[in-house]
């Protein structure tokens, strides 16, 4: 009897074991996709700032407000750099659909692409950039990123980024009119 009752508690010892390395197995998968959650944010962010990098160029700024205020008078060169500038911003809105598809970024895509196209493709020259590069992301794997991106920056306005910056600049003129008195 006393072998039989040692090899219960063994079984049982050995299912206990087995029952605390599975609920550390499943610590272990939840503490690393929280940090692989953190690091797809922590690059997405980086990937922002690296475009928004490029207007804080004195020379890449005034090309970009030519792109919004006189779209008509961009040489070939700055057409050039824009491209780079748009292809980066698509490239970025690629990584959050990518990002939503596969569950690593909450809400929806739709929303995401709403803003990125009122934040950069409310101009004239954002929106002809989209119509030509459009065709980058028509193969079957990307068509419905292509949709969504044509729906939001068809929807935008041509003289929202105009609008939105010429704002901020009469507010600030309000602002020290007001401080003159």
């Amino acid at each position: 009897m006393d072998i039989n009752r040692a090899g219960h508690w063994l079984t049982l010892a050995a299912n206990l074991g087995v029952i605390v390395g599975i609920a550390f197995l499943i610590l272990e998968i939840r503490q690393n996709s929280n940090i692989a959650t953190a690091q797809v944010r922590f690059d997405y962010a980086a990937g922002w700032r690296s475009i928004d990098e490029q207007r804080q160029d004195e020379e890449f700024a005034q090309v970009y407000a030519k792109s919004i205020l006189n779209p008509d008078e961009l040489s070939f060169s700055e057409v050039i750099q824009l491209d780079g500038y748009y292809t980066g911003v698509i490239d970025q809105m690629l990584s959050a659909y990518t990002a939503s598809r596969t569950g690593l970024r909450s809400g929806q895509f739709e929303y995401v692409a709403k803003q990125v196209a009122d934040g950069y493709f409310s101009n004239a020259y954002g929106q002809a950039w989209w119509q030509q590069a459009r065709v980058m992301w028509s193969n079957s794997d990307d068509f419905e990123f292509q949709k969504i991106m044509d729906e939001a920056i068809g929807a935008s306005s041509q003289r929202g980024n105009q609008e939105y910056y010429e704002g901020i600049q009469r507010s600030l003129s309000l602002g020290a009119a007001n401080t003159d008195n």
